[in-house]
């Protein structure tokens, strides 16, 4: 959905309140001043400040470019893809972008969970692009797999605990080679667990 420019001049504005306040302590006057626009303008977008603070959270997600630009194809290596997968995931939870989405819904887990609850609902399922992949490889007969969104989020949670929740609480980002090493560790869990029928 296209955005009109002052939509994105609240957004951004919203964004940077956010980050430095939280949803609980954001100021609707600061947003709509560094905005440059009314408060009518800004409600004529957002019926709320809960509707901005999701609003600003889409469009985070979005900005992360998640992992479904990585496609399935039957032609080529199905382990060097399932890597490169693994490795495209690794980096959007590396990515600024998202600590930042992490870091404003975590702030509001710890203040409100029925917010934070409202906030998570309107998010991509977790996994949905590896479930898309997955699923075409179960498919082509690569691995078997009777429930391919709980694989999903099996493998999902995985990549979470090595190169999410450590930086969370403040250890540094994964090096190449570090990522490269979880990304094989994890091709091959996938592989015993699904019975691989490749090479």
């Amino acid at each position: 959905m296209k955005i009109t420019a002052k939509q994105k001049d609240i957004l951004d504005a919203a964004e940077t309140e956010f980050l430095k306040h939280g949803l609980h302590n954001a100021v609707i006057d600061q947003i709509v001043e560094n905005a440059n626009v009314s408060k009518r303008t800004l409600y004529k977008y957002y019926r709320s400040k809960l509707d901005l603070f999701q609003a600003v959270l889409m469009q985070k997600y979005r900005a992360v470019g998640r992992a479904a630009t990585i496609k399935y194809n039957k032609d080529q290596d199905f382990k060097i893809q399932l890597k490169n997968l693994i490795l495209s995931e690794i980096n959007t939870y590396q990515s600024v972008a998202y600590r930042d989405v992490a870091q404003m819904i975590l702030r509001e887990l710890m203040l409100s969970q029925d917010k934070a609850e409202k906030v998570f609902a309107q998010l991509p399922p977790t996994g949905a692009s590896i479930a898309v992949w997955l699923d075409a490889a179960v498919r082509d007969g690569y691995i078997a797999c009777s429930d391919v969104q709980m694989a999903a989020e099996s493998l999902e949670a995985h990549i979470k605990a090595f190169a999410f929740y450590p930086q969370v609480f403040g250890l540094a980002a994964l090096s190449e080679a570090r990522s490269a090493q979880i990304a094989d560790h994890l091709v091959d869990v996938i592989c015993k667990a699904y019975d691989y029928a490749g090479a």
